[in-house]
C-alpha cells in the first residue's frame, strides 16, 4: 500500500475532487441566485431539500452510536443537537424548519409534503448516507458528512437565501431553513475537518474519505439536476406564488 499523504497533500487532494462540483456551481443554486429560476423549481426544490434534511438526524445519531471515542462522540453530538432540536442552531430541529419553508413557499400541507413521491436519484442518496454511516470508520462517516456535503454548503444556502430575498420577496423569518445553515454547517464542517484530519493518518483511511468526497458529490450532482428538472406532483397554491 502507498504511504500516507502528508497534511498538505490529503488537504489539496480533498479540495481538488470539490473544482466544478461545489453546491454553488449548479445550475439551479445560480438561477436562484440571479432570479432566474422559476417559483416550481424552487418549490420543488423545498420539497426535495426536505426529504433530505429529514433524514440527517438519523444519519448523526447511527454514527455516534458506533463511536467509542468520548472526544469525537462529543463533537458529534453537538451538530446532532444542531440538526434535532433548537438547542443550539436555529427555532427547530432542522428537518422542521425545511418542512415550514416548504410550506409556506409552495402552500403545500405538511401532509402532502410528507407524501410527495421522492425519486429514485434521492432515494439512492439516502441509502448511500446510512450506508456510510453504518459501515465506514467512524471518522470517514463523519467526514462524509461534514467535509463531503456541509464544507461547501454555506456559500448555497447564502446564494440561495439571497436570491429568495431579493428576486422572489422572502422575508428572512420565512426562509430560515436556508439561513440556518450559514453559519452552521461551518461549524460542522470544521468539526468533520479536524477529526478527519486528526484521524485519517493512514493512507487507507485517506483513500476512504477520498472516496466518499467523489460519491457524495456525484449523489449531489444528481439531486440538484432533479431539482431542476423534476416537477412537483401537487400544484402550488397560487397565494404562495404571488
Amino acid at each position: 500500500m502507498s504511504d500516507a499523504l502528508s497534511r498538505d497533500e490529503f488537504l489539496a487532494e480533498m479540495e481538488r475532487r470539490f473544482e466544478g462540483k461545489r453546491h454553488s456551481d449548479h445550475a439551479l443554486v445560480q438561477s436562484i441566485a440571479d432570479g432566474t429560476a422559476t417559483r416550481e423549481q424552487i418549490g420543488y426544490l423545498a420539497v426535495i431539500f426536505y426529504h433530505f434534511t429529514k433524514w440527517t438526524p438519523q444519519v448523526i445519531s447511527t454514527i455516534h452510536s458506533r463511536c467509542d471515542n468520548r472526544e469525537i462522540r462529543r463533537r458529534i453530538m453537538d451538530t446532532l443537537i444542531d440538526e434535532d432540536t433548537e438547542l443550539r442552531c436555529g427555532s427547530a430541529g432542522h428537518d422542521m424548519l425545511a418542512m415550514e419553508f416548504a410550506m409556506r413557499f409552495t402552500g403545500l400541507t405538511e401532509d402532502q409534503i410528507e407524501s410527495h413521491p421522492v425519486p429514485q436519484s434521492i432515494q439512492d442518496m439516502t441509502a448511500y448516507r446510512f450506508k456510510v454511516a453504518r459501515e465506514m470508520p467512524v471518522t470517514i462517516a463523519l467526514g462524509n458528512s461534514g467535509v463531503a456535503s456541509e464544507s461547501h454548503a454555506p456559500e448555497m444556502c447564502r446564494m440561495i437565501s439571497d436570491g429568495l430575498r431579493d428576486h422572489f420577496d422572502v422575508k428572512d423569518e420565512d426562509q430560515e431553513s436556508w439561513i440556518v445553515h450559514i453559519e452552521g454547517d461551518e461549524e460542522h464542517s470544521e468539526t468533520a475537518l479536524k477529526t478527519v484530519l486528526e484521524f485519517c493518518t493512514t493512507r487507507e483511511l485517506q483513500d476512504q474519505m477520498l472516496w466518499c468526497i467523489d460519491e457524495y458529490l456525484m449523489h449531489w450532482g444528481n439531486f440538484w439536476n432533479e431539482c431542476r428538472d423534476g416537477s412537483l406532483q401537487a400544484p402550488m397554491q397560487s397565494a404562495a406564488a404571488e
